[in-house]
């Protein structure tokens, strides 16, 4: 999930103007309706075979034909990038989340941390983008680079950012990181979070003072129907499943 601002193919650009506006709109309507703007969704079973069980995504990937991904029956849940640092929003997160949702599949949002603004003003930032009544799972953080930040700055930071989460969402977030740098920065002190792993290996991901991955990012060049880009595929760990992850109901 490293941060890619790249060229997006023509085709994946040319969304006509009305589609995005309808976007907008259905967002702002969710975001009024509250609660109830989350729909019900059973969920599925697990297919212990599955070559994979969730995607990952962000720009990078572009506007999304969302009812050729819904037809891959291994895609169980898509985490979508919402924001980064204090000022930077998606331009394709509306119109991904609230077509990914009409096509049933359940869906999160994270955020990319970074070192050059404030932990508030990144978190005012996600929130009023990834709107709490709309969420399926509970919020991701994306912590690949320190920046400008030492290892306890960054420890301390990660910590305020989840607190945040917590207060605004009523769940602590998820962790996104590579294994590399996880082990190096920031365990053992988040090890009793839920963690998405990135580690692009046949070898399943190894944490540090006896933690446990969530969620293993095992390969980022795989090729999906309906998305015109390389997109992470994940898998979950062999004894969970996604109800851990379901952002409780109001």
């Amino acid at each position: 999930m490293i941060n890619k601002f790249v060229h997006i193919p023509h085709r994946s650009r040319a969304l006509p103007a009305a589609l995005l506006l309808a976007a907008g709109i259905l967002l702002h309507a969710c975001q009024s309706q509250g609660s109830s703007s989350r729909v019900e969704r059973d969920v599925p079973a697990r297919k212990v075979e599955a070559p994979y069980d969730g995607i990952d995504i962000s720009s990078h990937q572009g506007y999304i034909d969302w009812a050729k991904v819904s037809s891959d029956k291994n895609i169980n849940f898509v985490y979508i990038k919402a924001t980064e640092g204090a000022t930077y929003r998606s331009p394709h997160y509306a119109y991904n989340f609230t077509q990914a949702h009409r096509h049933g599949l359940l869906l999160g949002s994270y955020h990319y941390l970074t070192s050059t603004s404030t932990i508030d003003e990144q978190f005012d930032n996600f929130s009023k983008y990834a709107i709490k009544s709309i969420q399926d799972l509970i919020p991701m953080l994306d912590v690949e680079v320190r920046g400008d930040w030492s290892r306890s700055q960054l420890i301390d930071s990660v910590d305020k950012f989840c607190e945040l989460v917590e207060d605004h969402y009523g769940v602590r977030p998820m962790i996104y990181s590579t294994m590399g740098f996880y082990n190096k920065n920031l365990t053992p002190h988040f090890n009793n979070h839920k963690l998405y792993i990135g580690r692009y290996s046949n070898v399943e991901p190894q944490i540090n003072w006896e933690g446990e991955y969530t969620i293993w990012q095992y390969s980022e060049s795989g090729i999906i129907p309906g998305i015109d880009a390389y997109v992470d595929l994940c898998r979950y760990r062999k004894d969970g499943w996604i109800d851990e992850i379901l952002l409780p109901q109001e």
